[in-house]
């Protein structure tokens, strides 16, 4: 009898039941925030760095135009120059010749290699 009673007594210490598995959406979105989030802030720093680039490219092309009109402006001088002096230089007559350069109306000067 006493076998029949060790069996049906109730265990003192029952194994607790699994839990059923259920799906937490918690760290998927929060992982998906985080990479758009990422995403959007590169997007805005090469953004920015990119402007900030074309910025200095156009600081730097305006330089560069103004340092093209002085060289204009000093070449148009010493062709003009040169042919003033041809007038009266037999030296600088041969070089006016030999390149062909003349001085148009719209001052500015063109010089054409010989062929």
């Amino acid at each position: 009898m006493m076998d029949e009673q060790a069996h049906t007594e109730p265990d003192p210490w029952p194994a607790p039941e699994p839990e059923p598995s259920h799906f937490n959406g918690f760290w998927p979105v929060l992982l998906i925030g985080i990479s758009v989030i990422v995403i959007l802030s590169w997007e805005i720093w090469v953004g920015i760095d990119t402007r900030q680039t074309q910025q200095q490219m156009q600081q730097q092309q305006g330089k560069v135009v103004e340092q093209s009109k002085q060289a204009q402006a000093n070449l148009e001088k010493l062709v003009r120059g040169l042919v003033e002096l041809a007038k009266t230089d037999d030296e600088a007559r041969r070089l006016v010749t030999k390149f062909a350069i003349k001085i148009s109306d719209s001052s500015v000067p063109t010089a054409t290699p010989a062929p």
